[in-house]
Order: structure tokens, then C-alpha cells, then sequence
């Protein structure tokens, strides 16, 4: 047995790593089990962090008077004050717009579709209390008040320590959302395959997949610095078949070009509604480019020492007596044949 198999599976609780892929046949040897590490998800905390500090600028500015005194942190911390209190509800919900474009136009860990619609309706929150108050003691609650009864409004009106509120209520939610996400995945190593496995929220999102070591074409580590300071980082296990790999482009297209000239000219609709879909469309708008898949669901994300476990990878393919291609014990593996074995290691 090599010194990489060894090592890991006195290490193993192999009882744990059987439970938690109940799918491994009896007949496989579980060597690793693994799930990514709380700081992996620095960037998600990041955006809550955001989130939080901008609810508490709009809140401090509207409620608190700015900080007296001269110096450069005094100044800055007044411009700020001022302009939270100058621009109230419009001025937050440009400012978490332009956020909400930004995070998912560079394709971080965070630009994902359920945290784009979150940080829409973080954005459209105080909109909401404006819209009721307009239908009902607003303009246009009074003039339906001349040939109807006036509509009964179910929210309060709006009060700048909502800011404080909400910015609590949606940052603790999105933090204990990141906690469980990062809790959800499972990855498992045995002497026949490769196990992936995603169950976040149970039967909300769950699925997993299985790679032989024999369709194993290439082997990425990817550490950011922080990832080296802290001895955590990804592995990326890649196919024939491509897997492991995204299309991620770095360039805006003439098809996202033309449909945001026909957003924002199509007489149709009226000016209101054209705008809605230039910011709808504009903020659906990415790069793209070819890179290793940074998906936690289809990658060994964040996990601690990985130039260890790619070595322990390595060492199960080249053993003598590991299995070759086309005699895997799974029949849902994909039968990619590749004799090639590359590491590369991506800093």
C-alpha cells in the first residue's frame, strides 16, 4: 500500500464515509471523506458582510447625526452620512443594484441565481413600502379614492430603522443559508471511484455523482492566496467528457448587445416597462471564458490540504492492480477512455 493510502485511511472513519455515500458498493476501500472548509466561503460572507454594512450606512444616515470632529476618517465618515441621507430610499436602491450587477457580472462563487434574485429583492424591499403607500395614501390612492373606495394597505409605512431591521433579518438569513451550503456537500474517495455528493436543504437540492479513477483525465489544484495562507484550496477531478470544466467568457456578445438595444427601444412598451427590462437584462449580462468549474457540485471545493489528497488521487490510479478502463464496478459511469495522467497545480 502506498504512504498517501496508508495515511489517509488510519485517518478514516470508514464507517462515516460509507453512511454518508450510501451508494458505495461493498466491495469498494473508502480512503478520504471530506467537505469544504468554513473559510472556502469567505467571498459568500463577504457579500453578507455587504449586505449588512450597507443597511447599517442607510440606517445610520438617516437616523444618526454624522461624526463631529476633524481628520480624514472624520470627513470620510461625514460624506458618507451625508449622502445615505441625502438620497434615503433611491440612493439604497441604486447602490444594491449596482452591487447586485457587479456580483454577478465577474462570475465569483456568489453570482449564481439564487443569489442574484436575494439581492433583487434586498434592492426592491423599501420599494415595496414606497409602491403600497403610493396606491394607497399616496397620488394614486387618492385619485382612485374619487370613483372607488380607496385600497386598504397591509404593510406600515415605511420608517428608516427598517433599514436597521431588515439589514439584520436578511444578513443573519443569508448567513446561516452560506453555513448549511457549505455543511451540504460531501466528497469521498475509495480505490474504484470518486464520489461527489450535494444535499442541501434535503429534497430541495440534492444530487450526486460518481467518476471512476480510470476516466480520470487531468487533476487541478486551484489556492487563491488566501486558500495558501490557510492551507485549503479546490481539486479539480476533469473528464474526457469535460467535466470539471465551464465556460465562463470574458466578453460581452452580439446577441446580450442586441437584446439590450431591443430592451431598451421597443415601442411596445412604455418607458417604465423598458427600463425594468434593460435592468433585468443588464444585470443577467457575464464573462465568459474557458476555466476549471468553481461549482462546490462538481469539484473537491475548499478543502484542506489538497495537494495531499490529489497525490493520494494520483497514487490510487497508479497503484498496481487499480482498475483499468472499461472494468469499473458503477455502470453509470460515462465510458471516457483517456491515458493520459497531468497534474497541474494553479496558484
Amino acid at each position: 500500500m502506498g504512504e498517501k493510502m496508508e495515511s489517509f485511511k488510519q485517518g478514516l472513519n470508514v464507517e462515516a464515509a460509507r453512511k454518508a455515500v450510501p451508494e458505495m458498493s461493498s466491495y469498494e476501500q473508502p480512503y478520504y471523506r471530506s467537505s469544504p472548509s468554513f473559510l472556502s466561503m469567505f467571498p459568500r460572507y463577504v457579500l453578507v458582510f455587504v449586505v449588512f454594512l450597507i443597511h447599517m450606512l442607510f440606517w445610520w444616515g438617516a437616523t444618526m447625526n454624522g461624526p463631529s470632529g476633524e481628520g480624514g476618517l472624520n470627513s470620510f465618515l461625514s460624506i458618507l452620512h451625508g449622502l445615505s441621507d441625502l438620497f434615503g430610499v433611491t440612493g439604497f436602491f441604486v447602490l444594491m443594484l449596482f452591487i447586485t450587477w457587479c456580483n454577478n457580472f465577474v462570475n465569483f462563487s456568489t453570482s449564481g441565481r439564487w443569489y442574484t434574485i436575494s439581492l433583487l429583492l434586498i434592492s426592491l424591499t423599501p420599494g415595496f413600502f414606497f409602491l403600497e403607500w403610493v396606491f394607497t395614501d399616496g397620488p394614486a390612492g387618492v385619485l382612485i379614492g374619487l370613483v372607488a373606495e380607496t385600497p386598504t394597505g397591509f404593510l406600515p409605512d415605511w420608517n428608516d430603522s427598517f433599514y436597521l431591521y431588515f439589514g439584520v433579518i436578511y444578513s443573519s438569513v443569508m448567513f446561516v443559508l452560506t453555513i448549511m451550503y457549505q455543511r451540504a456537500f460531501t466528497y469521498v474517495i475509495t480505490d474504484k471511484q470518486v464520489y461527489l455528493k450535494k444535499e442541501f436543504l434535503k429534497f430541495i437540492d440534492a444530487n450526486s455523482h460518481a467518476i471512476s479513477l480510470t476516466k480520470i483525465e487531468n487533476l487541478k489544484v486551484e489556492r487563491s492566496l488566501i486558500g495558501r495562507m490557510l492551507g485549503y484550496g479546490s481539486l479539480h477531478v476533469i473528464t474526457a467528457s469535460g467535466m470539471g470544466l465551464r465556460e465562463d467568457s470574458i466578453s460581452v456578445g452580439t446577441g446580450a448587445a442586441s437584446e439590450i438595444t431591443d430592451a431598451a427601444t421597443n415601442q411596445s412598451s412604455n418607458f417604465f416597462i423598458r427600463m425594468i427590462r434593460l435592468m433585468f437584462v443588464v444585470i443577467r449580462l457575464q464573462r465568459t471564458r474557458t476555466t476549471v468549474d468553481l461549482d462546490p457540485e462538481d469539484c473537491f471545493y475548499g478543502i484542506r490540504k489538497p495537494m495531499d489528497v490529489y497525490a493520494l488521487v494520483n497514487e490510487l490510479r497508479t497503484r498496481p492492480g487499480a482498475p483499468v478502463d472499461g472494468a469499473s464496478s458503477s455502470p453509470s459511469v460515462e465510458v471516457d477512455s483517456s491515458e493520459s495522467s497531468e497534474i497541474e497545480v494553479v496558484e
